[in-house]
């Protein structure tokens, strides 16, 4: 057994080995890029989605690009800390944003910052995340109806963990499954996936949107029980569970993240950023952790072009539900 596990690694490295070679060797570098090293920018604390999704693609970005990709973590009002930092960089490709995209949008729809997601190139998404509703194991809320009853009969007081600000991407998630069933929760935001699952299981909050990759431990522990995927179809981890298109959504929205970069990065680069992360994207060590991480439940990648069409169509949704919830806001 030990034999034929060692084998299967060694099978699996020759495989990374020789498909990254191919990729490196067919991607054209521009002249003079780069030729230092790159900082990659996360907007979230270590730990959760986004500076995971940043470790597990960077490594295998930086083995075509032959310079170091230092991911730093720069958490902060939901994001927007980091966001200005990077649109305060020069638009060289030496300044790399990583992690979820959904806060350039809310962050200057809302006035938080006066940048908008126009002042961004897109360079790959690579996830489109599945968002579960989740409650403590010993709720008295068993199933998504429970939920729905008591939220009716208490509009306004019934909690759910949110990370991120109230009125940011995951609001609007929330207003997916919310505004068709005609409940109106509270939303509680965290700055880190943890405190909100520590919210949850002290009792705190009554409910948290959060992926299953994060959940599925705590559900097989008995800790946690997930009652609403906010999908359109059953989902891998959880087939049972019912889901927001049951339900008669007709959106379904969810957290995605991908590379983006600060405009103005000449066109040459921003070609070469979106092969290489392409590469990276589709190495097997990359697609191994987002099988693993339920991370591939629909579809994710999109390269640049096809990242900022959907952008643009899911700014105008987004947009309409801040205008109709009175957060709409930009700054001058």
């Amino acid at each position: 057994m030990r034999k034929n596990r060692i084998q299967a690694v060694l099978v699996f490295l020759a495989a990374t080995f020789f498909i990254m070679t191919a990729a490196a060797l067919a991607i054209e570098k521009p002249k003079d890029y780069p030729t230092r090293s790159i900082e990659v920018v996360v907007g979230y604390g270590a730990g959760g989605g986004s500076d995971v999704f940043a470790r597990a693609i960077v490594p295998e970005a930086r083995k075509l690009m032959k310079v170091p990709l230092v991911v730093v973590n720069k958490p902060g009002a939901g994001g927007v800390v980091a966001l200005e930092y990077v649109q305060g960089q020069p638009a060289d490709g030496y300044t790399i944003w990583a992690g979820s995209t959904t806060v350039l949008l809310t962050g200057g729809l809302t006035g938080m910052t006066k940048y908008q997601y126009t002042d961004f190139s897109p360079i790959i998404r690579a996830q489109h995340d599945v968002m579960l509703l989740v409650v403590p194991y010993g709720s008295r809320f068993k199933n998504i109806q429970d939920v729905i009853t008591d939220a009716k009969t208490r509009p306004g007081e019934q909690t759910w963990g949110i990370v991120g600000t109230a009125q940011g991407y995951q609001a609007y998630i929330a207003d997916s499954f919310a505004g068709v069933v005609g409940i109106t929760p509270k939303l509680v935001p965290f700055d880190t996936a943890g405190r909100q699952l520590a919210a949850l299981l002290g009792g705190h909050v009554d409910a948290v949107q959060d992926e299953p990759a994060t959940i599925i431990d705590l559900a097989e522990a008995k800790k946690a029980r997930p009652l609403l995927s906010f999908s359109k179809d059953r989902i891998r981890p959880f087939p049972t569970l019912p889901t927001i298109g049951e339900m008669g959504a007709k959106d379904f929205p969810g957290i995605y993240r991908g590379i983006m970069v600060k405009k103005g990065v000449p066109p040459e680069i921003v070609r070469y950023l979106a092969e290489v992360f392409t590469a990276a994207y589709n190495s097997p060590a990359y697609q191994k952790y987002e099988a693993e991480s339920f991370l591939d439940l629909r579809k994710g990648f999109m390269g640049p072009e096809e990242f900022e069409a959907f952008f643009k169509e899911d700014a105008e949704k987004v947009t309409k539900f801040l205008k109709r919830t009175g957060v709409y806001q930009i700054r001058k």
